[in-house]
């Protein structure tokens, strides 16, 4: 019997190979012209906000995506605007910082054809806590910090629809289960992490 060895393969046609190797480092950001950027007056007394609740939530999800501090998130939203050619004032990161706490997010949903079925599943995160290497090197806490997170899926359209974080001495499938009772009657909620 023979032992196993890799499967070799040769490219023979380097132009294309190359290309597709430039087209795997484009990136490609739109933004929709037709975009709420500034909201229509609220009718309430007060300053009215200069920008949208989508204008806040595209930025602060290209500030995420991109791991971007605020004022660099402004800038570089700033900097796609002005490549597109849209005049859109850009908020500030003082704005970005207040209005991230209260935004309320939309999130798209489907609903299911049928009956849900859940699919529910459980997986430790380690919260916090120094790494094995720092504690061996350093004798610090051997103690480590994990957290539970049991999420349920829509199986018919693959979306989360609900999320719980919980210590790690929580557990079980009952745990879980009633937990999610109250998802079949609306999206999932954003718990902040």
């Amino acid at each position: 019997m023979s032992s196993w060895s890799p499967t070799r393969y040769k490219t023979t046609n380097w132009s294309s190979y190359n290309d597709s190797l430039n087209r795997l480092g484009s990136l490609s950001i739109w933004f929709d012209p037709e975009m709420v950027w500034v909201p229509p007056p609220s009718g309430k007394r007060g300053r009215q906000q200069n920008f949208s609740d989508a204008a806040i939530q595209a930025c602060l999800t290209l500030k995420v995506l991109f791991g971007l501090p605020l004022r660099q998130a402004t800038g570089f939203v700033q900097s796609l605007l002005q490549l597109i050619g849209l005049d859109w004032a850009v908020p500030d990161f003082s704005t970005l910082c207040r209005r991230q706490r209260t935004l309320n997010v939309s999130l798209p949903y489907r609903g299911g054809t049928g009956p849900l079925n859940l699919l529910i599943d459980s997986t430790g995160i380690k919260a916090e806590g120094e790494g094995e290497w720092n504690a061996r090197k350093h004798g610090g806490s051997k103690r480590r910090i994990w957290r539970k997170i049991h999420i349920g899926i829509d199986e018919e359209t693959l979306e989360v629809r609900a999320v719980e974080i919980t210590s790690s001495s929580v557990g079980g499938v009952s745990r879980d289960v009633s937990s999610f009772h109250s998802v079949t009657s609306k999206p999932p909620a954003l718990y902040p992490f």
